[in-house]
């Protein structure tokens, strides 16, 4: 690849994981499933604790959110989320082209999530996304995705 190439990979990834945010925080299942190849993975492991070892309650329930395979994973966020309000917010992109159809990056993360009226705060947390991309059929989707946490409060 080129450097305009390059570029042009780049920004379509960006354009891809902000799409990612704006159709999880809209609840647009099928949109979202279109971000992710078909046999994606999904670590989600550290979304409730820093490490993804939380010692209990709602900390502990995220041990074990491992998801494979694209409708699998939109599954599992539809039933994470349900209705709650959530807010989630990406930045700093760093994006590395390793191939023609492949790249990696890491995207630093904000999200809150309240409770379906608005009024309680159940989530904050900060951290980053640890990506693989695919290109297919000359679109980029996400095919791994690990989250890692710098902090994270659990209220309500």
């Amino acid at each position: 690849m080129d450097g305009v190439e390059t570029l042009l990979a780049i920004e379509a990834i960006k354009q891809l994981k902000a799409r990612y945010f704006r159709l999880m925080d809209n609840k647009d299942w099928p949109g979202l499933r279109d971000i992710f190849c078909d046999d994606a993975l999904f670590d989600a492991r550290a979304s409730l604790s820093i490490d993804g070892k939380g010692d209990e309650g709602r900390a502990a329930e995220s041990n074990d959110w491992v998801y494979e395979g694209g409708d699998t994973i939109i599954a599992f966020i539809q039933a994470a989320i349900g209705t709650q309000r959530t807010v989630h917010h990406g930045h700093c992109h760093e994006i590395e082209i390793i191939g023609a159809d492949d790249a990696r990056g890491v995207i630093a993360m904000e999200d809150q999530i309240w409770d379906a009226s608005g009024t309680s705060m159940t989530l904050h947390g900060c951290g980053h996304y640890h990506e693989d991309y695919k290109r297919v059929d000359g679109r980029w989707r996400i095919h791994r995705s690990r989250i890692s946490r710098l902090q994270v409060m659990i209220g309500g």
